[in-house]
């Protein structure tokens, strides 16, 4: 791929004018999505985009817009030679179960549809990139409803964390490039559910804060790697709830963002076919350690994740040219779960997560519009009673998005 070193003063000029028309959108889709639940099976956010969900995610040396380059690798910026800008609009469905083998009988089924968008710019200045975008970083909805005739009461679980993030790269030659950004973030946990003969029920958010920096190389003009690192973060989330007999009590958490290693590699050795795959690795054991604290109740402490676990991220993706305006894209993805056995409660689960997906690109000129639909398989885990920390069973999930995505380049 050929790349252009000089910089064009007026596209620079309007590209910031974008910028800061991006940075106000960011904050309204924050404002606007931060009470808007989540896709009950991503507990982490596997790719944002049409175009980069149908390839599984794994384009980390080359992402096709601009917010998945800020998602997985800010260097992946530097292919966009002019300037670039677009988002994205998906729906998404979830469907989760539990099937308790104690108390026996009980067998509830929570379904959610959401809205899943993204947006983001890049504007070239010469071999420097500048960008801005927003997405969902990751986020759980859970409802079960109660059964009076069991003794079971409702429990719900609500967590949405969106990003902001800027980011800059930089083209060190025709093979290296290399990347860094800021991710601002807004979080809100939404929880309703009885312990200790009391009624649990509150919402509380914040800000927080997470880095990146991310290497992108090309040793020929088939071959291409990329690298993303997203450093630790913390978002900092508080608020309060009623405690009958004490007025109200302070309820935080101090969220610990976890550690993220994105690694890929891109070959288009083969023409028209483009072949992609990578890895991931998500340091999520550290959501275990970030307690939920009650200020009068501190016996209800508990990890923001119990019992977490690191999850692991195997992708591998094609892109067949069907002539110069069509692409035909097919992804396939496996995740290992991140709530171990002793934290799976109707409040929060997964599942290991196999997700197919398909996409169709059609280029216009300077604009290029994607479609994609995915699948979740659904997935089963068996609790039992010895390890379970609410109810013992089976635990179930699965769903499906579809995404549309343009993009001006």
């Amino acid at each position: 791929m050929t790349k252009n070193f000089v910089g064009d003063p007026r596209t620079s000029a309007s590209g910031v004018r974008l910028l800061g028309l991006t940075a106000a959108i960011a904050l309204a889709t924050c404002a606007a999505l931060s009470p808007v639940p989540a896709r009950a099976s991503n507990l982490l956010a596997p790719a944002v985009g049409a175009a980069d969900s149908a390839t599984a995610g794994t384009r980390i040396a080359d992402p096709h817009t601009p917010s998945a380059a800020l998602f997985a690798n800010p260097a992946g910026l530097t292919q966009f030679e002019t300037l670039t800008h677009g988002g994205s609009l998906g729906i998404g469905y979830g469907r989760a179960r539990i099937e308790a083998s104690e108390p026996a009988g009980y067998d509830d089924t929570n379904q959610i549809w959401t809205m899943i968008p993204d947006f983001g710019v890049s504007v070239p200045h010469g071999r420097w990139r500048f960008a801005i975008g927003t997405y969902g970083a990751t986020g759980s909805t859970f409802d079960f409803g109660p059964d009076p005739a069991l003794g079971i009461p409702n429990f719900l679980s609500e967590t949405v964390m969106l990003a902001a993030p800027l980011g800059v790269a930089y083209q060190i030659n025709r093979q290296l490039s290399i990347g860094a950004q800021v991710q601002p973030m807004f979080g809100q946990l939404r929880a309703h559910f009885p312990q200790g003969g009391m009624n649990f029920r509150y919402k509380i958010n914040g800000p927080g804060v997470q880095g990146m920096v991310g290497m992108s190389w090309r040793p020929t003009d088939a071959l291409a790697f990329g690298l993303g690192v997203r450093t630790p973060g913390r978002t900092w989330m508080g608020g309060s709830m009623p405690v009958p007999g004490a007025g109200r009590q302070d309820v935080d958490v101090a969220l610990q963002m976890p550690t993220q290693v994105f690694l890929g590699t891109t070959w288009r050795g083969l023409e028209p076919v483009t072949l992609s795959a990578s890895v991931r690795f998500t340091d999520s054991s550290t959501l275990g350690d970030s307690t939920i604290k009650y200020e009068l109740t501190p016996q209800a402490n508990i990890g923001f994740v119990p019992d977490a676990k690191d999850e692991w991220k195997f992708s591998a993706a094609a892109e067949y040219a069907l002539h110069e305006e069509w692409l035909l894209r097919l992804g396939f993805s496996w995740a290992s779960h991140i709530v171990g056995a002793n934290g799976v409660s109707p409040l929060l689960f997964d599942t290991d997560d196999a997700k197919i997906a398909v996409g169709l690109g059609r280029r216009f000129d300077h604009w290029v519009l994607d479609v994609m639909a995915g699948y979740a398989v659904q997935a089963k885990r068996t609790i039992p009673r010895d390890t379970a920390l609410v109810l013992p069973g089976k635990y179930s999930m699965g769903g499906a998005v579809l995404i549309i995505g343009l993009t001006y380049r």
